[in-house]
């Protein structure tokens, strides 16, 4: 396993982004700098010479066209990887977002970000290494042609509807796990899980109710916590209700495997 640089361009330490940092340190060398030119500036010395850039986007606009120009022109080998906060969430519909740069929001980062730089780290190709012009199915047809995951244990979960319990259950037991749907009513029947999943839109009254419960009922069994869009408040109120991760979505089905993964430890 080799070490990677990182170039961490943007304000890495708002609220949204502040679990980024610590992600990251874990996988290579990280360099933080917050202005473009202070960017340039080292990689026309030669003080950086990243594998990948993150670019940490709060709003529309904070970084041109012509920023992300520069940057490739200066570290040609380094992917860009645009890190995006809440307020740019509607940028596909209304802005003009960045071309030839992958996208990746706050609440999608540990989990995907987490999947592709390991794999880079490992020598593997991942989606990223795609061609700047691939498009986004391009790079999720890349992602799911990876080696398939051979899970093992109880999978307990609980989803706001048939079809989406359903989609859970199928994609867990295709990667090896066993699984059990569950209802409020018999949380506390679930015995030797490895890790639960619970489905929920905003997590307020009756679902955060129903997510500390489950939690309580679980114990030391880790909750994934799947929420619609969430903002950093949906997050921390997850986590305090005792999730042990956080995935927003609409879901990539490899992100969930990954961090099911995680948590379970296989």
């Amino acid at each position: 396993m080799s070490e990677i640089s990182i170039l961490v361009l943007g304000e890495i330490d708002r609220p949204e982004f502040l679990g980024v940092r610590s992600t990251l340190k874990s996988l290579g060398r990280i360099s933080c700098l917050t202005e473009v030119k202070q960017a340039i500036k080292a990689l026309e010395a030669g003080e950086i010479i990243p594998d990948v850039i993150v670019i940490a986007q709060a709003f529309p606009g904070q970084f041109s066209h012509q920023d992300a120009d520069r940057l490739r022109r200066l570290a040609p080998l380094g992917r860009i990887v645009r890190l995006l906060g809440s307020w740019c969430e509607g940028e596909i519909r209304s802005g003009q977002p960045l071309p030839a740069a992958v996208r990746i929001y706050w609440h999608q980062w540990n989990a995907r970000a987490g999947r592709e730089l390991h794999r880079l780290i490992q020598g593997q190709c991942p989606s990223w290494g795609l061609p700047e012009t691939a498009t986004e199915e391009e790079r999720l047809l890349q992602s799911m042609a990876q080696t398939p995951r051979h899970g093992q244990g109880l999978i307990a979960i609980h989803a706001r509807g048939f079809a989406m319990e359903d989609w859970l259950s199928t994609a867990c037991r295709t990667c090896g796990y066993s699984t059990v749907r569950l209802r409020p009513a018999h949380y506390t029947l679930i015995e030797g899980a490895a890790a639960a999943v619970f489905d929920a839109s905003d997590l307020r009254g009756e679902e955060l109710d129903q997510l500390r419960r489950l939690t309580g009922a679980l114990g030391h069994t880790p909750v994934i916590a799947l929420l619609g869009f969430p903002r950093i408040e949906d997050e921390r109120r997850a986590l305090a209700a005792g999730a042990a991760a956080v995935l927003s979505k609409p879901l990539y089905l490899d992100d969930l495997l990954w961090q099911l993964e995680q948590v379970v430890g296989v």
